[in-house]
């Protein structure tokens, strides 16, 4: 018996591979390099069809053509570690997994040079070393990937362009021919092979969809926006073309995981991006101009209302002698915790998603901000009266900058000694005899003034009785302004509300979620609890920026911020500190997250195992169907071998004979005898002898062996029913 030999390849049609190499290069400039994508696209595609027939020239050297790819790809990821350095700004993994909107030439030459590799060899082995079709679809898989998950939207023409592109890959496959002397067998290394490339092709997709961070693109911009107007006397009008609106809770509430900022901090507190005064129902917030204005030199004024320097100065007058009147009061406060006796705590913000933007995020109580300076010049910046901070013009992208603020506590002491002192009274007795200096006294006279204007231009008719009748009954018999607002803050925790990201509300109402539903976002307990603080005659802003949680910590101990780190609240005037945070969600239990994931997992298991019953239930029909759209990709030679394989395995069904074992003669005379189909049984078996062990190609019309074959398939189904 003569020996077996292996199938030889005639080539794959290169024009196609061309296509579909284009294709895939469009889809990752699209996400990676979109300001510059035709002539990256351009490049890529050059590249990577380089790459392509290098490896086509080394197809008869299989292993020697893997070794290499190996090689390469590790030499040009270590020129990519080495270009895009963890110490750059943006690193070359910021750069590929951040899709950013700068562009960077050097870390974008790495990203084409190393996508080159990843998507020309790949291609080349999937058309010409181990040529299947479906397997085509695992390079494409890495620009989809990366532009479903960074980008969070494909646009429907590079998709129809990347189906096209696979389609004539898929045409233009390599084929293989047999000698005419090899009698075809299954290969059983070969199927091993194709297992274990798939195998391993699978858990990297696995890994690739848990490690890539998912974007809806969600820039930071769409959270800052800039600032054009400008007036002649402060330089800027503060929110002239900010955000005039909140974004009221609609519902299905499906937050990115991208990147926005990282911050750098020991003392970490929420990050403040705009306030809002005037509620407007269903339509949230807007806000009220005269608090909007701007001004520069702020920060010496800012640092005078150090609330803690103010309790030590007093005491330690009440001490020497001082503030008689109220030394009793004064000498029984505690110490200053050591913690906040700092100066001033400081937070680096670093926006990492490429925005360009004129507003400042910072923690309350700022007292002042270091803006990185391009070409030796930094940025003026402003602050106005609703605690908005901005620059005069736009930062760069990617701009860092540090803000200091105060990290104070209200200290309870001092809050209930000032139920029997008036403030005012007491900061004029310690300006008078020297304790404090009479700037410092100004500035917590103007602060509470401030605050008193801001409260009267909020009643604007939003509190309704009822909202009114709900703070009265949670702050009864409360004696002070902090008491009430922390109990306005717990009460939510208390009176049954619920937070839920995917809670679809009737009404987009405060009194909705107060009084019929209970169930909702930050948004909804921010704006509930600016109008409850108010109803109470407390001073409150709606305010909205981002909460710094530990699970968003990394391994450099930074914060990581995204916008599933968005985050409404409170802000409130306290007589005797300033403006605390209230947050309402803080206490509230999240009801829906794990129920969602026990849904979801329920419904995927059902699909699954209503899938595995489908395949087990169709499984002939499936093949078949998987027969049919393989059988016409093929060459002649391998639709007569895939017909007399499959009248084969039909045979041996029938008789439960070993298909190895069982000769072309045996199968016709099982099909005769059984279905009665000796014609058409005569014809596949006279064709796939003269292919396996004829001297010329067979002359059998393919077409009528489909149908002879379709016919055998036909009647033996009729009979086993």
């Amino acid at each position: 018996m003569k020996k077996r030999s292996k199938p030889i390849f005639s080539g794959a049609e290169i024009p196609a591979s061309l296509i579909y190499l284009c294709a895939m290069s469009a889809g990752l400039m699209y996400t990676l390099c979109r300001d510059y994508m035709f002539i990256c696209t351009v490049i890529m595609t050059a590249v990577s069809f380089g790459v392509y027939m290098i490896f086509y020239a080394l197809r008869k050297k299989k292993g020697f053509s893997l070794l290499a790819f190996v090689v390469l790809f590790l030499i040009v990821y270590a020129v990519c570690n080495i270009v895009g350095s963890p110490y750059r700004s943006p690193s070359f993994f910021e750069f590929i997994f951040n899709a950013s909107e700068f562009f960077d030439p050097a870390l974008a030459g790495m990203t084409i040079l190393l996508c080159s590799l990843i998507i020309g060899f790949p291609t080349c082995y999937f058309t010409v070393y181990l040529p299947r079709p479906s397997f085509l679809l695992l390079p494409s898989f890495v620009p989809l990937i990366l532009t479903a998950r960074l980008v969070g939207r494909i646009p429907l023409g590079l998709l129809v362009f990347t189906a096209v592109g696979y389609l004539l890959a898929a045409l233009g496959i390599a084929r293989p021919e047999f000698p005419a002397d090899n009698a075809y067998v299954d290969d059983k290394r070969a199927h091993i092979e194709r297992a274990a490339v798939i195998g391993t092709a699978g858990v990297i997709a696995a890994a690739l969809l848990t490690v890539i961070p998912r974007n809806d693109y969600t820039p930071m911009i769409r959270y800052l926006e800039d600032l054009t107007q400008r007036t002649s006397a402060y330089g800027r009008r503060a929110l002239s073309e900010f955000t005039e609106n909140s974004t009221p809770n609609r519902g299905n509430n499906t937050p990115s995981d991208n990147a926005l900022f990282v911050v750098y901090t020991n003392f970490p507190r929420n990050v403040s991006r705009q306030s809002f005064d005037i509620y407007e129902g269903d339509e949230g917030w807007t806000f009220n101009s005269d608090f909007s204005r701007g001004y520069n030199n702020w920060e010496k004024r800012r640092s005078r209302l150090n609330i803690n320097k103010l309790i030590a100065d007093l005491k330690k007058g009440a001490k020497d002698g001082k503030l008689e009147e109220y030394s009793e009061e004064l000498n029984k406060l505690d110490d200053i915790p050591e913690i906040y006796s700092i100066a001033a705590a400081n937070m680096t913000i670093r926006i990492v998603d490429g925005s360009s933007t004129s507003v400042i995020m910072h923690p309350s109580e700022s007292i002042g901000v270091n803006i990185t300076s391009v070409n030796g010049v930094s940025p003026t910046s402003y602050r106005n009266d609703n605690d908005e901070i901005f620059t005069e013009r736009q930062m760069p992208r990617n701009a860092s900058y540090v803000v200091n603020y105060f990290y104070n506590q209200p200290n309870e002491q001092f809050l209930e000694m000032l139920e029997k002192v008036d403030l005012k009274t007491l900061l004029d007795a310690a300006a008078e005899e020297g304790v404090i200096e009479s700037a410092v006294r100004d500035e917590f006279v103007n602060e509470s003034r401030i605050a008193e204007t801001y409260y009267n231009a909020g009643l604007d008719g939003s509190i309704t009785d009822e909202i009114q009748a709900v703070a009265d009954e949670i702050t009864a018999g409360l004696s002070n302004d902090y008491e009430k607002a922390v109990a306005i803050e717990k009460w939510f925790g208390d009176a049954g509300f619920t937070y839920d990201l995917s809670f679809v509300p009737e009404r987009a109402e405060a009194d909705y979620f107060l009084f019929a539903s209970r169930r909702g976002i930050c948004t909804d307990f921010a704006t509930a609890s600016t109008l409850l603080l108010r109803a109470a005659g407390i001073p409150a802003r709606y305010t909205e920026g981002f909460v710094l949680r530990e699970d968003a910590i990394d391994s450099y101990g930074r914060y990581v911020v995204t916008e599933e780190h968005a985050h409404a609240y409170s802000t409130a005037f306290i007589e005797g500190y300033g403006w605390l945070e209230i947050d309402g969600t803080k206490y509230a239990p999240v009801g829906s997250l794990s129920d969602q994931f026990t849904q979801a997992l329920m419904i995927f298991i059902i699909i699954i195992f209503i899938m595995i019953a489908a395949i087990i239930i169709f499984r002939r029909q499936i093949s078949e169907l998987c027969f049919a759209a393989a059988y016409r990709m093929r060459s002649k030679n391998g639709k007569i071998r895939a017909i007399y394989l499959k009248t084969r395995r039909l045979a041996c069904n029938i008789t439960d004979a070993d298909p190895k074992s069982t000769t072309a003669e045996e199968v016709c005379d099982i099909i005769s005898r059984t279905l009665s189909l000796k014609e058409e049984a005569t014809e596949i078996t006279n064709a796939a002898n003269e292919l396996f062990y004829g001297t010329g190609a067979p002359e059998a019309d393919v077409k009528k062996l489909y149908r002879d074959y379709k016919a055998i398939h036909r009647m033996k189904r009729s009979r086993r029913k």
